[in-house]
Parts: C-alpha cells; structure tokens; sequence
C-alpha cells in the first residue's frame, strides 16, 4: 500500500533529482524512495554498531548458529 505525501525540497536538490531521473531513467518517486530506503537501512547499521561498541548487543558464535541449523 503506498500514500501520497507532500514535501518541500530545495531548488538545488530538485535539480539534482531531475538530473539523476533522466539520466537514469528513473521516475523521480523512485528515486526518492530509493533514497529514504537507503538512509533507514544506514541507521539501523549505525544502531546495530552502536549497541555492539556499548555491550548491549545480544551475539550468537558461529558454533550455536552452526549447532542451531545442524551442521
């Protein structure tokens, strides 16, 4: 399900998006889509490094993860 949403960028980004849609041929939606996507996976990695460095990570060794799927 997508929703429709307003935003407001400035002159020099939607330039830039304009761009990079033709010269990739992508539609503009995409683009950002792509890139809003790209920006939340980036945090969760920032996130996940984060609570790894603090000790708030809970981790498996490669012999449970082995031992869990029978090898």
């Amino acid at each position: 399900m997508t929703k429709k949403i307003t935003i407001t960028l400035e002159d020099n980004l939607i330039e830039e998006l304009a761009e990079v849609a033709k010269n990739t041929g992508k539609k503009k939606t995409h683009l950002i889509r792509e890139a809003l996507q790209d920006y939340f996976d980036i945090q969760a990695v920032t996130k996940t490094v984060q609570d790894y460095k603090m000790g708030t990570l809970k981790t498996v060794s490669h012999e449970d993860v082995r031992s869990t799927l029978g090898l």
